[in-house]
Parts: structure tokens; sequence; C-alpha cells
């Protein structure tokens, strides 16, 4: 047997018995997801299982009841938290990010003082319990920056959202505005000069807003909530600087890029799975649709379907009289309609959407537009009507748009016609269903490459072995904002520039004028010598 052979034999024994990495020395971690919205704990739920399987053992704080007992799993049930999930709620009239924005300072205020309150929060206010990492729902909660302080402990923020621009300076990130529109707007990558100004100037401001409105507002809560510690209590934006990492919900298929620091890892579709079957109930019903097939109407968890405007909702109703399709419609009110369609089946609660989606004659989502509406159509391979009603939503609807595989309807001009020709449209073209089944090919070709929920376990492990893992933060976080965006490099430049053109003017002046005064001296000492 040769030396080459056994080498051979033994690589393929080797390789046969690995099973991937093993898993890390067991940490204690907690996990903080107060706002009680299905969107904003999905990310979560997944990763906590699958780090509990790994033999780590996780504390979670939460307002929703578990879905189900885990191993190393204790579940923090604070059912109080119902109120912050009630403020955070949004009504189909909240088309105006800058009222929204405006508002949030208070809301902001209203969130602490909800938590500090709450007893379950309180008895970790005064635990301690040692947390080798805290991991930190990122979408408007700051006010558990607090708690890192208090345990000591690394922390990583955790969001089902890509960056907001408060994130990337957080994690030291160049805002990348030149390529990556704000969530808050109607922009594509594509950006003209004015696109990017604006581009720059709402995402530059969202950030000082943040810091100088918002921020000092959770600052005043938590030293009340903590006004009996032996110590002071930092600000929540120097606890923030010392954040190791962010995870994002964000996917390079469906999502706009941007820069990635070292402190950002996408894990984005880290809760797609393989579809359970159908309720018999709802079965029973999308299999009755025949070739016509069936459609889907849900504003997701934070939006109520019910809360729309009653013209608005005869709108639909009328459109979906006229569709030879069955209509799925998420109504929360249990009063019903009374001038409900046939071909219509209100439900207060639907399966999960990927279980919908995955059905053979389901045709056509018609939702709010959120994140995970996107991702699991793309996956699902369905094209979509996008309303969007607040914050991102805009944003992805108009980047599914441009990609070839929804509408974008506008709640201010929608009338009968418009909603039923858009559904029309979107079945019986084929562009839009070839549109989103290539981009499904490349989602599940990615994810199946980046395995994102293995890349987020992997990640939290990382830092909690490397006690915060400095090392991941570049040196740029020793910058603030405008400089980490050269923005005093540019002014430099600028200035320079404009003192050179200012001196070039006045030499150009000087010289003009010598040369005119010599020129007149000369002409007034030839006519003296005539």
């Amino acid at each position: 047997m040769t030396l080459t052979f056994r080498l051979s034999l033994l690589l393929l024994v080797a390789g046969c018995c690995w099973n991937g990495p093993e898993p890390a020395e067991s940490a204690n971690i907690l996990f903080l997801s107060p706002i009680t919205s299905y969107s904003h704990t999905h990310f979560f739920f997944y990763t906590i299982k699958a780090l509990a399987g790994r033999g780590h053992t996780v504390t979670h704080w939460n307002g929703l009841k578990p879905r189900e007992d885990i191993g190393n799993v204790t579940h923090l049930h604070s059912a109080g938290l119902q109120k912050v999930n009630s403020r955070h709620e949004i009504g189909f009239d909240a088309n105006n990010p800058v009222k929204l924005w405006l508002k949030h300072p208070e809301r902001m205020a209203n969130t602490c003082r909800t938590c500090y309150n709450d007893p379950v929060f309180h008895q970790l206010m005064t635990s301690r319990e040692h947390f080798d990492l805290i991991v930190i729902e990122a979408f408007m909660n700051e006010c558990m920056l607090p708690l890192v302080h208090h345990f000591r402990a690394p922390f990583i923020y955790m969001s089902g959202l890509p960056p907001l621009p408060w994130i990337l300076e957080s994690t030291c990130t160049p805002m990348s505005t030149q390529e990556y529109p704000g969530l808050v707007t109607d922009f594509t990558s594509d950006m003209n000069l004015v696109q990017r100004t604006i581009n720059i100037a709402v995402s530059t401001m969202m950030v000082y807003f943040r810091n100088w409105l918002i921020l000092p507002r959770v600052d005043a809560e938590a030293r009340q909530a903590w006004i009996n510690s032996t110590e002071p209590l930092p600000t929540v934006k120097e606890i923030e600087n010392q954040l190791s990492l962010f995870i994002t919900n964000s996917q390079a298929s469906i999502n706009y890029q941007y820069f990635k620091s070292s402190t950002i890892v996408e894990a984005g579709g880290l809760h797609l799975r393989p579809p359970k079957p159908l309720p018999k109930d709802v079965e029973s019903f999308v299999n009755g649709s025949g070739d016509a097939g069936f459609v889907v109407l849900s504003f997701g968890s934070i939006v109520h379907g019910s809360g729309m405007p009653e013209a608005t909702r005869k709108i639909f109703v009328a459109a979906f009289s006229r569709l030879p399709q069955r209509v799925l419609w998420k109504w929360e009110d249990e009063s019903g309609m009374s001038d409900l369609p046939p071909n219509v089946r209100l439900y207060t609660w639907l399966p999960p959407l990927i279980d919908l989606l995955a059905h053979p004659k389901m045709r056509l989502l018609m939702t709010h537009g959120g994140l995970y509406s996107n991702q699991e159509t793309v996956w699902s391979g369905v094209p979509l009507i996008g309303f969007p009603v607040f914050g991102d939503q805009t944003n992805y609807v108009v980047k599914a748009q441009r990609d070839g595989y929804a509408l974008k309807l506008d709640w201010m001009t929608l009338t009968e016609d418009i909603l039923f020709d858009s559904i029309q449209e979107i079945i019986n073209n084929p562009k839009y269903k070839e549109n989103v089944q290539k981009l499904s090919s490349l989602m599940r070709e990615q994810i199946e490459m980046d395995r994102p929920l293995e890349r987020a376990v992997h990640a939290i492990e990382h830092v909690a072995r490397h006690h915060g893992a400095p090392h991941l933060r570049p040196t740029s976080c020793k910058l603030n904002m405008l400089q980490r965006e050269s923005m005093d490099v540019t002014l430099l430049l600028a200035l320079i520039v404009a003192a050179l053109v200012y001196l070039a003017v006045c030499g150009v002046k000087l010289t003009t004028s010598k040369f005119f005064r010599w020129a007149k001296a000369d002409r007034l000492g030839k006519i003296k010598t005539q």
C-alpha cells in the first residue's frame, strides 16, 4: 500500500467522520427583545433554539409566551410588555415619516418607563447573575443598554431589519449613502445627484436626531430607574460604543448592498424552513379554488388590516368580488363583514406565510411589504403587490418592483379598478412569476452557501468566547461619524480649493490693475511728450 493511498484513505475517513465544528464551551447568554411583535422576535427564536441545541444556556426576556419549551432556555415572560407593543402598532394613516420620527423621543421614554417598571425586568436590574454575552434586539430598544453595564458583559445587536444609519454609526461602518438608500426613502441604489444629496442629508440627520433628542430621554429614564445605584450610570451612547457585533437579517439577493465592516454579520433568511401542512379548514378552502388558485391579503403583526378606513375596505371588497381566485384575508375584527363576497374568507389568524406561499395554488401575496414578506415570497417564488404603510416598507416594495416581481400601490390613489387591474396584471403576466423564480433560485443557492443560521450562531459563540471580540472593531471606531465619512477631509479640500481660487482671482485682479495703471501711465507719458 503506497503512502499516497494511505494518506488518501486517512483523509476520506476523516472527512466522513467530521460533522462540522465542535460547539464552543457552554456560554450563559441573555437575550432581550421587549417589543412583542412577531416580526421583531422571529429572528431571535431560531437563533435561540440553535444556541440551546449546541449546549449554551439561554435566558430570554420577552412579552410573548414561548412557542415551545426548549431545553437550556429560560423564558422570562412579561405580560405587561403588550403595552410597549400597542405603542408600536401603526395605523393606515402613518404614511408621514417626519411625524412618526418626531414622536420617537416621547415614545421611547414611555417604552423605557414601561420596561423599568415591569417586575420581571426589575429582577434583572437587581440580579447578580453572570452572563457571558447579552444579545439585544436593535430596533427601539436602547432602554436595554443599562443592563449591559449592570452585568459587565459584552453585547451584540441583532435585528430583523437591514442596518439603519445609527447602527452603521455604532458599528463604525461608512453609510455608503451613494449606493445604499435610506430605509425611509423611496430611492433605489441608482440615485442621481439630488437623490444622493437628500439621502446623505436624511441619513445624517437621523443619526444626530437620535443622538441629541432620543438618547437623552433614555438616559433620563435610566437614571431614574437606577437612582439607588452605588456608582454613576454611563450614558446609553457610551455603553453602545462598546458594541461588539451587529447581526442583521439583510440578504444580498433581495436587499441593497452596502459596505460591511468586520462588526456586521449578514444572516438574512435564517428563519426560512421547509413548509408545513396547512390547517384542514384552510387546506379545504384553497384546494377548492380550482385552476384559478388563491391569493392572500395580510398586513403582518404590527399593522392590523381591520384598522383600514371604511372607504378603503369597500375598495378591496369590490375588487375581490370580481376575481375568479379565492381570497384569504387576515382581518383581526371577529365581527367580520356583512358584505363579504363568497370567494373571500376572513381569518383573525393565518398560518405562517411560508406555509401558504408554498402551496401549489398560491398565486399572489398582497402585503404591507415588510422584509419577512419579501424574503418569504422570493424564497417561495411568488410575486406580490405591496401597500407600504410606514417606515422601511416602501424601501422593500420599491426594490421588489425594480426587480420585476412586484407592483407598488399607493393608499392615497387606490381605486377598485387600480386594485383589480394590478391583481390581473400580476397573475396573468408571466414575467412577474419568471422574475421571482429566478431570484428565488439565486436566494436559495446563496443561503445554501452562506448557511445564515450557522453563521449567526458561530458569530455569537465567537464574541462570547473572546470576551467581546475587541479585535473585530475597526480602528475607524476612534473617529466620529463625520470623520468616518471623510466629510472633514472633503471640507478641508473644498477650503483649499476655495483659497486657491480666491488667491488666483486676487492675483488676476492685481495683475490686471497694474497692467491698466501702466497702460494709462504710458498713454499719459506719450501725450506729454507730444
